[in-house]
């Protein structure tokens, strides 16, 4: 449902507002209206419209860093990984925003990450069967983008300064002395803040449902930059989060990696040197965790250890064999699921074949 202009006008009239203040209204709203958002003119709506008052609302955003917790899990190849997640009211109004807003801004098709219906294989697909592979890592993806860059986003999209300010406290927070000192009863966790600590803005956090679209919008400028490049040099180029990747046959049609570094900096974010990484056919080329040299495709070791976990299931019985390997959890049959789906979800006619033999597994119940 669009705007109701006219019940609008009426409503207006009727309150004895000018015909100036009509006017710059419906200009306002139209801009709004015209892109599918909605209508927000103050603080007051966004509050009337999230269902709270606005002196909670007006809290909320201004302690907006108070309202997370902060905790970590352990990584795969070892270490811990930090997470700082919105308590359930301010995630409440987060999914809001990201529903009837952010979902709202269309994105590229060499944006692949965050946008519905896009995917690892869609990204990968842009570089399929290519002689050289460039990839490159953005260092601190969301933590990079602060407040200020949120609140012009917001702008960007057509609502005015304090609607667009209020939506970007709202999205973003800064770690909380009080919580970052719980957290010394841990030191092993908490020098996971430390760097994070030294902020004095508020930032896209990583835990929150907002900040993977508005990391993709704040983006927009340094995506058009690389399309542009890689229209007039003849490379592809496309952006899954923090990873980008270029791929050309030709070497010299690759952008230098000084000219990436420039632009991306220009752009407020900063390279991870460690993870660039040149690729050439006859090597192992990996773009988003699948192969594209030749047709896109799951890594042979993922599939195998598919197969191997399927293998001693069937002899030892699913329940069985993951309390082995995974002691505690009860989530192995999920676990197996879900690798297979991915598997499916670019190999079809392989997954098939994995089906096939999971069906056959004995769960015990």
């Amino acid at each position: 449902m669009g705007f109701p202009r006219n019940d609008f006008i009426t409503e207006a009239k009727l309150q004895g507002r000018s015909q100036q203040f009509i006017t710059e209204a419906l200009r306002y709203a139209d801009v709004l209206d015209g892109k599918g958002l909605p209508v927000i003119f103050d603080t007051s709506h966004l509050a009337f419209m999230l269902n709270m008052s606005h002196r909670d609302l007006v809290h909320i955003a201004f302690m907006a860093s108070v309202f997370y917790k902060y905790f970590a899990i352990k990584k795969r190849n070892g270490g811990y990984r930090r997470i700082m997640a919105p308590y359930m009211h301010l995630r409440q109004i987060q999914v809001w925003i990201n529903k009837n807003i952010l979902s709202k801004v269309q994105q590229p098709e060499y944006v692949t990450a965050f946008v519905k219906g896009r995917n690892t294989k869609m990204n990968a697909r842009m570089h399929e069967n290519r002689a050289y592979v460039l990839k490159v890592d953005l260092s601190n993806f969301f933590e990079s983008i602060n407040v200020r860059r949120v609140c012009a986003a917001f702008m960007w999209m057509g609502y005015e300064s304090s609607v667009a300010s209020c939506l970007a406290k709202l999205c973003t927070a800064k770690i909380d002395d009080y919580k970052y000192d719980m957290l010394g009863e841990r030191p092993e966790i908490q020098t996971l803040f430390d760097e994070l600590m030294q902020r004095h803005e508020p930032f896209l956090i990583q835990g929150a449902p907002t900040s993977p679209a508005l990391a993709n919008i704040v983006c927009g400028r340094m995506d058009k930059r690389m399309k542009r490049l890689s229209q007039e040099m003849g490379f592809n180029y496309s952006r899954y989060a923090d990873d980008m990747t270029f791929s050309a046959d030709d070497k010299a049609m690759l952008p230098k990696i000084s000219l990436i570094r420039k632009i991306v900096k220009e752009e407020g974010f900063t390279l991870n040197e460690k993870k660039t990484e040149l690729l050439h056919q006859g090597t192992k080329q990996m773009v988003t965790g699948l192969l594209v040299d030749g047709r896109v495709r799951v890594p042979g070791t993922y599939k195998r250890d598919i197969m191997r976990h399927i293998h001693f299931c069937q002899k030892y019985g699913g329940r069985d064999h993951f309390n082995r390997v995974m002691h505690g959890k009860a989530y192995g049959r999920e676990w197996l699921e879900g690798r297979i789906r991915y598997v499916y979800s670019v190999e079809p006619e392989a997954a098939k074949k994995m089906w096939a033999e999971f069906e056959k597994i004995d769960w015990g119940y």
